[in-house]
Formats: structure tokens, sequence, C-alpha cells
């Protein structure tokens, strides 16, 4: 009885959110979003006039990386900074590597900002997914974290290593293939 009733809750709240005027639904995803980093306690900061949220994870061994979280134009989205400063002479095969992640994401961009010298992993969702279901937000953020990890290494590999865009591609194919057979 508890669980039915558990479940019809959990109903009616989806339909009261979809039922409400568009224009609440980006306070709903925020409101959202800042419980969720303050259930989960991680290092972040709040800045509530820009609806984003500014967190640090590890994006690798011993590097730290700010990850932006913001709620505009009907989005939820993700962005970090997965190479910064890049050398110019890369740039070409910065866009390539770059072209490369494009065409294998499901979910996302890698974006070249070449003015400003650095390249993003942004990723996005409408709001009305969030706000059916709420942990999304969550699942969002987390497949987004792991994605911009694998995107880090290869930029990197490119600059510290010096190695190809597309062996870099294979390289990594390999490695999520052989992580997969073994999970």
């Amino acid at each position: 009885m508890k669980k039915s009733i558990g479940k019809l809750l959990f109903y009616i709240k989806k339909v009261y959110r979809i039922s409400l005027n568009y224009k609440k639904y980006e306070n709903i995803v925020w409101n959202d979003l800042v419980k969720l980093h303050k259930d989960s306690k991680w290092n972040y900061g709040v800045y509530e006039a820009d609806k984003h949220i500014e967190t640090n994870f590890e994006i690798s061994e011993n590097v730290s990386e700010t990850y932006f979280y913001m709620v505009y134009d009907n989005h939820y989205h993700c962005r970090v900074k997965v190479l910064t400063n890049f050398p110019q002479e890369y740039t070409t095969e910065i866009f390539i590597l770059a072209a490369h992640f494009n065409n294998l994401l499901n979910n996302g961009m890698v974006i070249v900002n070449v003015n400003s010298g650095y390249v993003e992993y942004h990723t996005k969702s409408d709001y009305l997914v969030n706000l059916i279901y709420p942990g999304n937000l969550n699942t969002a953020l987390i497949r987004h974290f792991n994605v911009s990890k694998d995107i880090y290494w290869a930029f990197n590999k490119l600059i510290k290593e010096n190695e190809e865009p597309t062996f870099i591609i294979a390289d990594l194919l390999r490695k999520n293939e052989q992580n997969n057979n073994n999970a």
C-alpha cells in the first residue's frame, strides 16, 4: 500500500511540474540543481543572480578543474574547460581531434575557442526532461564528468605526447571497449 501511495505521489508531482507555466520551469530546475549540490556536499559555489554553480572535481590524477552547471535558454547546461592556453601550432590538430569527438558524441559538443586558446566540453538538456525526471540532473552531471575525463586525457595526450588525433581516438575507443568488456 505504501509503495502505491509513493508511486501515486511521484506521478502527481510530475503532472504538477509539467502543468506549470513554462517560465517557472527554470526556477524549479535551478532549485533542483542547488539541492543536488547541497545534498552531495561537493566543493561548490552558487551564483544565484546568474543561475550557475561552479564545482571543483578531479578530472585527472592530482588535476582539478572547475565544472560549470547552469540553467538558461530553456536548458540545463554542463561545461568544463578540458584544455587551456594551448600552443597555436597545435590549432589544426586540436580542431581535428575536436571533430573526431563531435562525430562520436551522442550528447554534447567539444568547442574550440581559438581567440582565448581553450577547448571545452559542453552538454545541455531541455528543462522538460529535468522536470519530469529530476534525477536526470545528476545523471547528466555524472555522464558529463565521465566523458570530460576522456576528452581531457585525449587533448593532453595530443599536446604533451604529440600523438596524432586519429591514433588518440583509436586508443580511446580501444580503452573504452576493454573497460566495457571488463564491466
